[in-house]
């Protein structure tokens, strides 16, 4: 093995070429038994040259260990099926090295197998991958467009041919391996490492301009990290929506293996873009981006069931539609309402809705405090002390969410119930996204986006109850205001909106002046939809 250690010490690239016989052909040996065909591997580190003066566009190979390989991975499919990524047959490598061929190299070989005793016929090789004795993966066959295929002369799959009765003798090239420049093999990280992987599942709603709705069509891409600059997981999944025999149309979800690396003992992140797509069900539709968040392994364990089932994180996209379930904070822990908790309502008193404040105050009183007073520990007075109704007749709805300003020890959920906000965020009569926003908006858009920066991770939720008193003028545009913010549509992209941040919820279509228990129960959904465990 001085040779082999004598190579790791020049190259900075290295490859092992699986051979055993001529490197420029695959040669079939006849053998005594006339129906089944043989298949084997061998392996010799080969010197690619210096790497300055190769001409291939590659990103840098991974370092090679001095590990020695013991046994391979391997995939077919073709006349016999052989192995699966998440079951791969294991062949043994022969432990002791040779140069069979004299060409001045030590091949390894693997060893016999009944496993690749197959019967004859058209083949492919879809995966390669050679380990230590201590279930090290050391070296790997590229595969398909990846990144690192120029550097092989065959990369997988490749097709060959058994002929009956014969030995074939497989040339197949692989590179070192690191875990870290997965992709870069053409491999997803749980195609290696399917033991380590947890699985996502997205179901989606779309709700139309009258609030009906439907079973959504849409498309995930998911990336490794925190933005699309990471690997890529998954790309353009789709999800199928289809008539059933009742003439009803149902949609699927999608789901999707996440590699776990660290387990429970480090946060893995995923960045997650959904769109919408049109479909039979609601027609055509601005086909866009709706979604798009950081996801953490953290977070996908919360929608485990038990030992084997789990629960579809569900988006909601339209007029009228509630907000996704559940919404996580930051840093991947459900948000929790206990003695420290602070719950302020808003309610809009510029006269407009004056017929929704009693039943707020008496629901305050009564319903939600049944609803809550176990989180504060059955006490009475702490529970006066931290769940309020607050008057507010400036219609600076992002005021409120940012809670005017204060800062209160504790987690902090603002409610804020209102109905327009004419001449303050926009006018009574023509106005939409593409209108200057005023400057009292922009002032507090800032605010309210410079603060929840500055929040510790679970620190603060905001919902907008957005109460329909009519459905005309100034009512009519505060309603749409609040799903340009939502949405990030118009004038109300990016930073002058909301549609980037997981910490708010929206309700449409609130009745005014209903009962105590109608808003209790609002209330109460609209926390379970944002997390909150009651």
């Amino acid at each position: 093995m001085k040779r082999f250690k004598n190579y790791l010490m020049y190259l900075a690239v290295l490859a092992m070429l699986m051979t055993a016989c001529s490197k420029d052909e695959i040669e079939s040996i006849p053998t005594d038994e006339p129906e089944m065909a043989t298949l084997n591997f061998g392996a010799v580190l080969n010197d690619l040259v210096d790497q300055q003066s190769l001409t291939r566009q590659a990103t840098t190979l991974p370092d090679c260990s001095e590990l020695v390989p013991s046994y391979v991975h391997v995939v077919l499919s073709g006349t016999t099926a052989v192995g699966t990524y998440e079951d791969p047959i294991q062949v043994d490598v022969n432990p002791t090295p040779g140069d069979y061929d004299d060409d001045g190299t030590e091949e390894y070989f693997t060893m016999e197998s009944s496993d690749l005793e197959l019967a004859p016929g058209p083949y492919s090789l879809d995966y390669f991958a050679v380990y230590d004795e201590n279930d090290v993966l050391i070296w790997l066959a590229p595969y398909g467009e990846s990144d690192y295929i120029d550097w092989v002369d065959v990369p997988l799959p490749m097709d060959f041919d058994l002929g009956a009765g014969t030995k074939k003798y497989l040339d197949v090239e692989v590179l070192c391996f690191d875990d870290r420049t997965v992709n870069e093999f053409g491999y997803l990280f749980f195609d290696l490492h399917p033991t380590q992987a947890i699985e996502f599942c997205i179901f989606g709603n779309y709700c139309d301009d009258n609030g009906r709705h439907y079973p959504a069509e849409y498309s995930v891409n998911i990336w490794s990290g925190t933005d699309d600059t990471g690997e890529v997981l998954h790309s353009g999944v789709q999800n199928t929506v289809e008539m059933d025999d009742n003439g009803d149309y149902s949609g699927s979800p999608v789901c999707f293996a996440l590699p776990d690396i660290g387990g429970e003992e480090t946060v893995d992140n995923y960045y997650v873009e959904i769109t919408l797509l049109n479909s039979d069900a609601y027609g055509d539709v601005t086909e866009e981006v709706i979604r798009s968040f950081t996801l953490t392994d953290v977070q996908v364990r919360t929608l485990f069931d038990g030992e084997d089932a789990i629960d579809y994180w569900h988006f909601r996209e339209g007029v009228g539609c509630a907000t996704d379930s559940p919404v996580f904070t930051d840093n991947g822990t459900p948000p929790v309402i206990d003695e420290d908790t602070n719950i302020y309502i808003y309610f809009d008193s510029s006269g407009s809705m004056n017929s929704t404040l009693s039943p707020l105050q008496v629901m305050r009183n009564t319903l939600l405090r049944d609803a809550l007073i176990g989180l504060y520990g059955n006490d009475d007075d702490l529970y006066d002390s931290k769940v309020r109704v607050i008057s507010d007749g400036s219609e600076r709805t992002l005021n409120m969410l940012n809670f005017q300003g204060e800062t209160p020890t504790g987690n902090v959920i603002s409610l804020v119930f209102q109905d327009e906000a004419e001449n303050i965020y926009h006018s009574g009569g023509a106005w939409d996204e593409n209108t200057a926003r005023t400057a009292a908006y922009d002032m507090d858009i800032d605010a309210l986006r410079t603060r929840l920066n500055s929040f510790p991770s679970g620190y603060y939720r905001g919902v907008i109850f957005q109460v329909e008193t009519d459905t005309w003028g100034a009512f009519a545009n505060f309603k749409s205001l609040v799903e340009y913010m939502e949405n990030g549509t118009g004038n109300y992209a990016g930073n002058y909106g909301l549609s980037d941040r997981i910490e708010f919820g929206y309700n449409y279509g609130v009745i005014p002046g209903a009962s105590a228990e109608y808003y209790k129960d609002l209330i109460v959904q609209a926390l379970e939809d944002l997390g909150y465990q009651l």
